[in-house]
């Protein structure tokens, strides 16, 4: 089963793919849709609706997750992030396919452990549970990796009960640098 996950921007929107097959999530593709930041923040979005559209056509992803808002103290990036968002979930669903959505907190706590984690660690853990030789760049794609491996999680183990965060597990988040 193919899963795209998705952290969303007017700037820099991040997409990762991983194929999960009998428990094991295997690394497909990742990248970001940089429009210019130059122009008409119209012909921006129109940009992102092709490429978001197109992706999802080459892509043929079975399901699909999204990075829920985040709003800061200035509202202008707030609207142009929902509309951004919006975007994106008009391509989504013009290809027939239905969101998901998990918070900031959501995804990273899936990850790592810790809602609170900082996008390095994140970026770090995806890589380790991924099995990559190198980190995924930029952040945007690890984050929507990180999406796509929530989602995951959420959709195998929901009759599961949570737990403790295993020794290896806490072992790596210690030797991830934070900012």
């Amino acid at each position: 089963m193919l899963f795209l996950g998705i952290d969303p921007s007017s700037t820099s929107t991040g997409y990762g793919l991983i194929d999960h097959c009998r428990g094991t999530s295997t690394f497909v593709d990742c990248g970001c849709i940089r429009p210019k930041r130059t122009g008409d923040f119209g012909d921006r979005l129109v940009l992102l609706f092709d490429r978001m559209s197109a992706l999802l056509s080459e892509a043929s992803p079975d399901q699909v997750a999204l990075e829920s808002s985040f709003y800061g103290k200035d509202a202008d990036a707030a609207n142009k992030l929902g509309e951004a968002r919006g975007v994106v979930r008009l391509a989504v669903k013009r290809g027939g396919l239905a969101t998901t959505e998990y918070t900031p907190a959501q995804v990273k706590k899936a990850v790592t452990g810790r809602g609170q984690a900082s996008k390095e660690q994140v970026q770090y853990m995806v890589s380790h549970l991924l099995r990559l030789d190198e980190m995924p760049r930029p952040l945007d794609a690890s984050d929507a990796l990180a999406v796509a491996l929530c989602h995951i999680h959420r959709s195998f183990q929901l009759d599961r009960k949570p737990s403790a965060r295993s020794p290896e597990v806490e072992a790596l988040l210690k030797r991830v640098v934070t900012r």
